[in-house]
C-alpha cells in the first residue's frame, strides 16, 4: 500500500491528467488481479476474531447514538427548554457521519488506521460527558456534535473486518457489522427507554452509558488492532500529505452534502419548502454536489471517488445506486413511518410498547442477516440472496400501502417481512461494494457507500414527509369534522375537538365531547382512516424505487472469483510480512 500511496501523492502533486489516471488505474487493476489469485488457507486465530469483535462493538456505541438521541429529545427539551433546537441533538451526528465518512475513509486509507479509527470514540467520550452535565440546550448539541465524530469512523470500522479476514468471508465480514448495529438498536431503544423513565434528568444516563461505551470502543481499538506497518514507508512533504486526500474534491463534497442535509432538517421541522432557508441551502448544495461529481470525474482520476473503482465491471456502480434506495428506504419507510403508523393508527399508545412491538422486526432481521450471510459465503453467490431480499422487501412495502387501522396483529408480520428485506441489502451491498475496491481504497469506497446511503435518506425522509403532510392537509380536517358532525357534535367544537385528537389529548378530546362515546368513537375511528391513507400513499411512492434497486441487482456481475482464501491486512504476527501492500503507516 505505501508503494500504491507514493504513486498516488506523485500523481497528486505533478499532475492530474486522464492520461496519468488511465495509467495508474491499470497498475491499481493488475495489483487486484494478481492479488485476488492467492489460495493459500489462512489460519485465523483469536486476534482476528477479537478485532472483528471490537469493531462491532463499535457499530453497537455508534448505533445506539442514534437511536438513544431520537429518544430523549422530547425529555431533553422538556427538561433544558429550546424545544426547536432538539432536532439537532440527532441531527448532528448524522450530519457527521453522511459529510464525514468518505473523507474520513480517505484518510484512513492514505495515512494511519489505527489512530483515524481509534481517536475520534475518545473525542465521542468527552461529548458524551459534555452532553451528560449539560445545563442547556446549545451546550447539549456541542456535546453532540462531538458525539458525531465517532459515526464519520463507519468507513473504518467496516472496512477492518474486510481486510482482516479472508476474501471469501467479505460477507461474513459486513454481516458483523450489521448484528453489532442491530443489537445496538435493541439495546438503544429498550435501555433508553428504562433509564430515561427514572426521572425527570433520567436523560442524562444516556449520555453516561454513551460515554462509558465510547471510551470502551477507543481502548478496545488501541489495545487489540495492530495492523502491519513497513518501515520503507516514503517520507511526504507536507503539499503531498495534502494533495493525497484530494482538498478540493472534499471541500465540494463537505459544502454540497452539508447544505443538502441542512436544507432537508429545516424542511422536516423550521420551514416550509416555498422558504428562503430551504431553497437558498438546497440550491447551493445541490450545486455543491454536482460541481463535486464534476471534478471527481473530469478533474481528478484519483480523488475522493477514484476511477478505479468504476474500470473493472459497474457492480461499484450499481451496488451504491442500490444502497442509496435501501436509505431512502430506510431511513423514510422503515424508520420513521413506521413507528408513526404503530402509533397514529392506534395500534399502541405509548413509546415503551411501540419500542417493545418494533423487536418484531428488530429480533427477525438478526436471524434472516445469519442465513443470508451463510448462503452467501457457502455458495459464493451474493446476488441471489439480494435479489430474494429485495423481492421480499417489495412484498413488504405492498402490505404496508393497504395498511388499515385494523391490521394491528398483521402489522407485526408485516414488520417480520421488512426485517428479512432489510437483512440483505445492508449487509451484501456493502460487500459487493468492497470487491469493487483495490485495497488501497477500501475505506474510500465503503466511507462513499455510507455517505450515499445517508443522503438517499435525507432526500427519502423529505419525500415522504412531503406527501404525508400534503395528504393529511388536505383531508385529516375534513374528515374528522364530517365524521364527528354526524354523529351530533356542534361546528363550533370541532376547532378544539381536532387540536386536542392531534396532541393525544385523550382527556381533553371527551371534554369536547361532553362524554359522548359515540362521537368519540367516531373522531378516532376517522383520525385513524386518514393516517392510514397518507401513510399508505407514503408507501405507494417508494414502491418504484424497490423496482429500480432489483433491476440494478439482477445487472451485477458475480463475485464468486473474488472470494478467495487470500487476507488482504492480517492482524496475525505470522501472516502480517506476507501480505503485500498493507502498510498503515505512510
Amino acid at each position: 500500500m505505501a508503494k500504491s500511496v507514493r504513486g498516488q501523492v506523485d500523481m497528486a502533486s505533478d499532475e492530474h491528467t486522464p492520461e496519468n489516471a488511465s495509467s495508474e488505474s491499470g497498475v491499481h487493476d493488475e495489483k487486484v488481479t494478481e492479488n485476488l489469485k492467492g489460495e493459500e488457507h489462512v489460519h485465523l486465530t483469536w486476534r482476528s476474531w477479537l478485532v472483528v469483535l471490537v469493531t462491532c462493538f463499535a457499530q453497537l456505541a455508534q448505533v445506539f447514538v442514534v437511536v438513544a438521541a431520537g429518544q430523549v429529545m422530547a425529555f431533553v427539551s422538556r427538561d433544558l427548554g429550546d424545544a426547536r433546537l432538539s432536532g439537532w441533538i440527532i441531527q448532528g451526528p448524522l450530519l457527521m457521519q453522511a459529510v464525514l465518512s468518505p473523507i474520513v475513509g480517505r484518510l484512513s486509507d492514505v495515512f494511519n488506521r489505527k489512530w483515524l479509527v481509534s481517536t475520534p470514540p475518545l473525542i465521542a467520550c468527552v461529548g458524551a460527558i459534555v452532553s451528560a452535565t449539560a445545563n442547556s440546550m446549545t451546550t447539549l448539541i456541542g456535546g453532540s456534535i462531538l458525539i458525531g465524530s465517532t459515526l464519520s469512523t463507519i468507513a473504518i470500522i467496516q472496512a477492518i473486518p474486510s481486510e482482516i479476514l479472508p476474501l471469501k468471508y467479505r460477507a461474513v465480514a459486513n454481516a458483523a457489522g450489521f448484528l453489532g448495529s442491530a443489537v445496538g438498536g435493541i439495546v438503544g431503544g429498550l435501555g433508553t427507554g428504562s433509564v430515561t423513565a427514572m426521572s425527570s434528568s433520567g436523560w442524562r444516563n444516556v449520555f453516561w452509558i454513551q460515554a462509558a461505551l465510547h471510551g470502551a470502543t477507543c481502548l478496545g481499538l488501541v489495545l487489540l488492532y495492530h495492523p502491519a506497518k513497513k518501515s520503507n514507508s516514503p517520507r511526504l512533504s507536507l503539499k503531498q500529505y495534502i494533495l493525497a486526500v484530494d482538498p478540493v474534491g472534499s471541500g465540494l463534497f463537505i459544502v454540497g452534502a452539508t447544505l443538502t442535509l441542512l436544507a432537508f432538517d429545516w424542511l422536516g421541522g423550521s420551514y416550509q419548502a416555498s422558504d428562503v432557508h430551504f431553497i437558498a441551502p438546497l440550491t447551493i448544495g445541490l450545486v455543491g454536489l454536482l460541481a463535486f461529481s464534476l471534478y471527481e470525474w473530469k478533474g481528478i482520476s484519483d480523488g475522493l471517488a477514484p476511477h478505479v473503482l468504476f474500470r473493472k465491471s459497474p457492480n461499484f456502480a450499481l451496488a451504491m445506486f442500490a444502497l442509496t434506495i435501501e436509505g431512502w428506504i430506510f431511513y423514510s419507510a422503515v424508520n420513521s413511518v413506521v413507528p408513526q403508523i404503530i402509533l397514529n393508527l392506534g395500534f399502541e399508545n405509548n413509546a415503551w410498547s411501540i419500542s417493545i412491538r418494533q423487536l418484531s422486526s428488530q429480533i427477525p432481521t438478526i436471524v434472516a442477516c445469519v442465513v443470508v450471510t451463510w448462503y452467501a459465503t457457502v455458495f459464493k453467490d451474493l446476488k441471489t440472496p439480494l435479489l430474494v431480499t429485495f423481492t421480499i422487501f417489495l412484498a413488504s412495502t405492498i402490505c404496508y400501502a393497504l395498511i388499515t387501522p385494523n391490521m394491528s396483529a398483521a402489522q407485526i408480520g408485516y414488520n417480520v417481512l421488512v426485517a428479512v428485506g432489510q437483512a440483505g441489502p445492508l449487509t451484501l451491498l456493502v460487500a459487493i461494494i468492497q470487491f469493487s475496491a483495490p485495497h488501497e481504497h477500501l475505506s474510500s469506497a465503503t466511507g462513499l457507500a455510507f455517505s450515499a446511503r445517508a443522503l438517499g435518506g435525507a432526500f427519502g425522509s423529505a419525500v415522504l414527509n412531503a406527501i404525508i403532510s400534503g395528504k393529511l392537509s388536505s383531508t385529516y380536517a375534513r374528515d374528522v369534522s364530517n365524521a364527528v358532525l354526524s354523529t351530533g357534535l356542534p361546528e363550533s367544537s370541532v376547532a378544539a375537538l381536532l387540536k386536542a385528537l392531534q396532541v393525544g389529548d385523550m382527556q381533553g378530546l371527551e371534554t369536547v365531547a361532553d362524554g359522548n362515546q359515540a362521537i368519540i368513537r367516531a373522531a378516532i375511528d376517522a383520525s385513524h382512516w386518514a393516517y392510514a391513507r397518507a401513510y399508505r400513499l407514503a408507501w405507494w411512492s417508494i414502491l418504484p424505487f424497490i423496482v429500480l434497486a432489483m433491476v440494478a441487482v439482477a445487472c451485477m456481475k458475480g463475485v464468486k472469483q473474488l472470494m478467495t482464501e487470500r487476507v488482504e491486512a492480517s492482524v496475525e504476527p505470522a501472516l502480517k510480512a506476507k501480505t503485500g501492500g498493507v502498510d498503515e503507516t505512510v
